[in-house]
């Protein structure tokens, strides 16, 4: 039983370890080469390897409304990775605020970086898409924080 509380309690905030951080901050870069990659025409025009054509190839062979739906759980576990992060040590809105400011900040800034890259561009559309995941995480994250909170009050009085 001891177990299965601890093991609960990992997904909702991890040991007290800074090395965590290392999580949320691959899944940032992640999240960025991801949605960041060039169309598979500037590649050819810049004579890319086959490799990175292939990749291109594969993340824009869906349809658009299917890759503006993609942003929300993409940002939904960026939040979430965040929140997690920053609950491991304290608990309250301090923790909760930090996540909001960075991962509103890299949800709009993720979009403005697509003015660099040719044949991309920012759409409001998926800046919607990333707060709304952003926002949902937030809101189930904590959800989860206080129900255990609750749950560990109960089983450990």
């Amino acid at each position: 039983m001891n177990s299965q509380k601890k093991e609960h309690l990992w997904i909702i905030a991890p040991s007290k370890s800074f090395y965590w951080v290392i999580l949320p901050l691959s899944y940032t870069i992640f999240i960025q080469a991801l949605t960041g990659f060039p169309k598979p025409q500037t590649l050819e025009e810049v004579s890319a390897h086959d490799f990175f054509l292939y990749i291109s190839e594969e993340l824009f062979d869906y349809p658009y409304w299917a890759q503006d739906l993609s942003h929300l759980p993409l940002f939904f576990i960026f939040a979430w990775t965040w929140t997690w992060f920053f609950r491991r040590n304290e608990s309250g809105l301090k923790p909760l605020t930090k996540s909001l400011v960075i991962c509103m900040s890299f949800a709009v800034l993720n979009e403005l970086c697509q003015f660099f890259i040719p044949r991309r561009y920012p759409s409001v559309a998926d800046v919607f898409m990333n707060i709304t995941g952003v926002i949902l995480a937030l809101i189930l994250h904590t959800h989860f924080y206080t129900k255990i909170k609750k749950l560990k009050k109960v089983l450990n009085p």
